[in-house]
C-alpha cells in the first residue's frame, strides 16, 4: 500500500512487545451449499469455475517429467480427454497424465457434463438419488468407458445431492417452527463478503483534496480499520494553536490545521465504505434499497468496545449476567444503518467459535445469523421478533444440555456465549430475557 501513498500507522506491524493489530477472524467463507436446483457442472468443480484454456499435451507431458515428443504436442488436453488411448498410447504415460488434477478437471468438464445433459441430467434434482434415475446413469457410465472417473463423477453428484437433501430438510424444520421463518438465499454472503473502499485526504491534485481507493487487495483488506487507540479520543483541538478570535477575526482553526496537513503532503483514511451486494437488515436485503454503510471512527470505537467484551467471555459464569450496552446519539447519524451494519459484518467474521451466531432485531422483525452448526451459512428471518427469541431460547437450552452432558456428574464447565444481539430500538418489541442476556452479548442502538 506504500505505493498508493498511504500513511503507515506506527503499531500496524506491532511495536517491541507488543503484538500488531489484528482482529479475530474466521479461516473462510462458507463451502458452497447446494440446492436440488444446483447445476451437476458447479457440484463436480465443487462450486469452482470452469477451466477457461485447457493446457497442451507437451505442457502435461513436461508436467510428469517426460521428455518424449509425440505428434500431437500441440493439441488442447480438452480434445486429448476425449480418446486419451489415441493422442497417448503408452500406458504408463497415459496414467500419469490423466492424473494431474488439471486433467482430472477436464475429464469432469469435458467428458462426464456433456454425456450427463445428454441424458438430461443438468441439475442435482435430475441426477437424484444413488437409486433413481438408473437408466440414464447406467448408458452414462457405458458411454464413460472409465470406472474411475464414473466413480468419482458418482461421488461428487451423491455428495452433493444429500447435501441439498439436508438443507431442504433443514429449512422444512425451520418453517415448521414458525411460519412466518424464512431462510433469505444468500444473505449470509452478502454481508461477509460486502466490499471494502475507503476515502483518503492530502492529495493535493484531487478534488478536495481527497481520493477514493479500493480496499481490498488480493482478497485481503487494507489498509487495516483504525486501532483502539487511534479511535478511543477526541479529535485534536489540543494539537492546534489557540488565538485570540477577538484579534484575529473568526478563524475556522480545524480548517487551517487541516490545511496545513494536505500542504505537507500526509495522507489520511477519513472515512471506511462497505457495500454489500443484497445491503443490510436494516434495508430488509432490498438491493435496490442503500447498499452502502460508511464507517467513521466513532462507529470503529463502539466495535473496538464490543470487541473487548468478547474476548473477556470464557471468564464469564453462570451467576455473571453479561453486560448489554446502549449505544447513544443524535437521530440520523448513522446508529441504526452505519453502525448496525457494520457491527454485524465484523461479528460474522469474528471467530465463530467465540461468536457462533448473530441476531439482528429491528422494526419488530428480526435476522439471525448461523455460523456454526447445521444451518451455518444461513439467515433465517422472522417476521415476528418473538419467534427469533423462541428460537435463540431453543440454541441457548440446547448448547447447555450438551455443556451439562459433557460434564457429567461434576461442576458444569462453562464453554463460550451463544451469540451476540445487535437490537435496533425502531421497532416496538424488546427482546428482554433474563436467560437470554446470561449466554449472548448485546448492544441497543438507540
Amino acid at each position: 500500500m506504500a505505493g498508493r501513498g498511504r500513511r503507515v500507522r506506527q503499531n500496524e506491524g506491532g511495536s517491541a512487545g507488543e503484538p500488531p493489530l489484528s482482529r479475530a477472524r474466521v479461516e473462510s467463507v462458507p463451502g458452497p451449499r447446494w440446492t436440488l436446483n444446483s447445476d451437476v457442472a458447479d457440484a463436480l468443480l465443487r462450486g469452482a469455475r470452469a477451466p477457461d484454456n485447457a493446457m497442451l499435451l507437451s505442457e502435461c507431458l513436461e508436467r510428469v517429467g517426460s521428455d518424449e515428443r509425440v505428434a500431437n504436442g500441440n493439441v488442447r488436453m480438452d480434445v486429448v480427454i476425449q480418446e486419451p488411448e489415441f493422442y497417448i498410447p503408452d500406458d504408463d504415460l497415459r496414467e500419469m497424465i490423466l492424473s494431474l488434477p488439471e486433467c482430472q478437471t477436464y475429464a469432469l468438464v469435458y467428458r462426464a457434463v456433456p454425456l450427463l445433459r445428454r441424458k438430461g441430467i443438468t441439475s442435482l434434482l435430475q441426477w437424484g438419488g444413488a437409486d433413481e434415475n438408473a437408466d440414464a446413469k447406467r448408458a452414462v457410465r457405458d458411454a464413460l468407458a472409465d470406472d474411475g472417473l464414473w466413480n468419482k463423477t458418482c461421488g461428487l453428484l451423491d455428495d452433493a445431492f444429500n447435501a441439498a437433501k439436508d438443507a431442504e430438510a433443514r429449512e422444512k424444520v425451520v418453517m415448521s417452527e414458525s411460519e412466518a421463518a424464512v431462510v433469505i438465499t444468500g444473505a449470509f454472503e452478502s454481508v461477509f463478503e460486502a466490499r471494502w473502499s475507503y476515502v483518503e485526504s492530502g492529495h493535493v491534485d484531487m478534488p478536495l483534496g481527497l481520493k477514493i481507493f479500493d480496499g481490498t487487495v488480493d482478497g485481503v483488506v487494507v489498509p487495516p480499520v483504525w486501532s483502539f487507540a487511534e479511535v478511543n479520543e477526541i479529535s485534536g483541538v489540543d494539537e492546534l494553536e489557540v488565538l485570540d478570535l477577538e484579534s484575529d477575526g473568526e478563524c475556522d482553526m480545524a480548517a487551517e490545521h487541516e490545511r496545513n496537513r494536505v500542504a505537507a503532503g500526509q495522507h489520511c483514511v477519513e472515512v471506511f465504505v462497505l457495500t454489500s451486494a443484497m445491503g443490510w437488515p436494516y434495508t430488509k436485503f432490498i438491493p435496490t434499497n442503500a447498499r452502502c454503510v460508511f464507517v467513521r471512527r466513532e462507529m470503529v470505537r463502539v466495535w473496538r468496545v464490543v470487541e473487548e467484551q468478547i474476548q473477556m467471555w470464557p471468564n464469564c459464569t453462570h451467576r455473571c449476567l453479561n453486560k448489554p450496552y446502549i449505544l447513544l446519539g443524535t437521530p440520523g447519524i448513522g446508529k441504526s444503518l452505519g453502525c448496525g451494519s457494520y457491527l454485524l459484518h465484523e461479528l460474522l467474521h469474528y471467530d465463530a467459535a467465540k461468536v457462533p451466531a448473530v441476531a439482528y432485531f429491528v422494526g419488530g422483525c428480526a435476522y439471525i445469523f448461523h455460523k456454526t452448526g447445521a444451518m451455518a451459512g444461513r439467515v433465517v428471518f422472522y417476521e415476528e421478533a418473538k419467534a427469533a427469541v423462541s428460537a435463540m431460547n431453543k440454541i441457548t437450552a440446547g448448547n447447555i444440555k450438551i455443556e451439562q452432558a459433557e460434564s457429567g456428574e461434576g461442576e458444569v464447565k462453562r464453554r463460550e456465549m451463544d451469540g451476540y444481539i445487535i437490537f435496533d430500538v425502531s421497532g416496538a418489541f424488546v427482546p428482554y430475557s433474563q436467560f437470554l442476556l446470561c449466554r449472548w452479548g448485546c448492544i441497543a442502538l438507540s
